[in-house]
């Protein structure tokens, strides 16, 4: 489970909710400072349990809306199996047997062209159609009831995703469910397509965005990918102020990038979270309006991607206290995947999470990293520039 994920997914019930005043305030130059940038006084009144779910009313929403936005996302994290699911013994056939679901359920033109994936970013990674129903199919065959904890293949925190399903093929693989999350991923695809088709979601499209949100993809010691994300280096304003459209376009073709990627699909992912202590009010306020909340389903519910390790640091009071509340609701298997990293601990815990400094990115946390270029400018930045 992504605990900064879990946390947007609060500002995004806010803002799906917010009376029509509060979602016509943009993050102007003409604009309140206090409201764009959050209000310290504001942000000790709700650092307790109680405080903290009263202030959701302020902001055009409550804390039982909040709970049950929560829990419907995260009850689809994982998916689900059934005795009758169709299964299969290796890639090979498992591939085969998705691509004849897939021809089945497109037998009509309106279908056909949604399944065509034509407005998924392929071309950017190199990557045709089997690419990803391999990451769905991959994604539908690791053990969610296995911690793995003890895997002799990697001792860093989180561990690495169980590998036997699609590499030695001792473990029957899950077409049916990997056919489940597919079709979410097409239909989300779908709803967002008068924002993604054109001009198509490209790299260079979306670098803008990217030069806003701070964010770095690197893998580290036992070839997990890391998903870096620094709000201390975020333009908030910016952020605030960019059209939501252009929003969606970044994690559209992010997400890809992770998902698609092979360490991630084989041994996990991990991410972690700079918040560089942001405001309770500020962060509550940085999504885009409307646009939060299908993000969040998106990267929770619809891409085949599966978390080892949830990292946050320099977290304010208020993270502290929402984390504390919202934990009740995780499964055994998701708090097993959280660490904090409290002030002092920085270096050491990064360590243990990624296997030290050369999968840290140079300018991140305490600034011990060594990696000067990430997947994103080694990949993708030299081809424009």
């Amino acid at each position: 489970m992504n605990c900064w994920r879990m946390l947007l997914l609060i500002a995004a019930a806010i803002s799906a909710t917010a009376s029509s005043d509060a979602d016509s305030r943009s993050c102007t130059a003409a604009a309140n400072d206090a409201d764009c940038q959050g209000d310290e006084t504001e942000e000790e009144d709700v650092s307790s349990p109680f405080a903290f779910m009263k202030a959701f009313s302020k902001l055009g929403s409550s804390w039982s809306h909040i709970v049950s936005e929560y829990v419907s996302v995260i009850g689809a994290v994982d998916g689900y199996a059934l005795k009758t699911d169709i299964r299969a013994a290796n890639e090979e056939e498992a591939l085969g047997a998705l691509r004849s679901l897939v021809a089945d359920v497109a037998s009509t033109q309106e279908k056909k062209l949604a399944w065509s994936l034509r407005t998924s970013p392929l071309q950017d990674f190199g990557k045709s159609i089997d690419d990803i129903f391999l990451a769905f199919l991959r994604w539908s065959a690791v053990d969610d009831h296995s911690f793995n904890d003890d895997d002799e293949s990697c001792s860093l925190l989180g561990s690495v995703n169980h590998r036997a399903a699609f590499l030695s093929g001792d473990r029957e693989i899950n077409v049916s469910k990997a056919f489940r999350r597919l079709e979410s991923y097409i239909n989300w695809m779908q709803s967002v397509e008068e924002f993604i088709s054109d001009p198509p979601v490209t790299f260079e499209s979306i670098l803008p965005s990217l030069d806003i949100f701070s964010i770095n993809v690197a893998h580290d010691r036992c070839g997990r990918l890391v998903w870096y994300v620094n709000l201390g280096q975020t333009d908030l304003r910016a952020f605030m102020d960019q059209q939501p459209r252009e929003t969606i376009r970044m994690f559209v073709w992010v997400a890809h990038m992770l998902f698609l990627d092979e360490g991630a699909q084989t041994r996990g992912l991990v991410v972690i979270d700079d918040m560089d202590y942001i405001s309770f009010y500020k962060y509550m306020t940085m999504l885009p309006i409307q646009v939060g909340l299908s993000i969040d389903r998106f990267l929770l519910s619809v891409t085949p991607i599966k978390t080892k390790n949830v990292v946050l640091m320099h977290r304010a009071p208020w993270a502290r206290t929402a984390y504390s509340l919202l934990s009740w609701f995780l499964t055994k298997k998701m708090k097993k995947r959280v660490t904090m990293i409290d002030t002092g601990q920085e270096v050491e815990l990064l360590n243990q999470i990624v296997g030290g400094p050369d999968y840290i990115p140079r300018d991140f946390g305490s600034g011990a990293g060594r990696i000067e270029s990430d997947l994103i400018a080694t990949d993708h930045l030299g081809d424009i520039r």
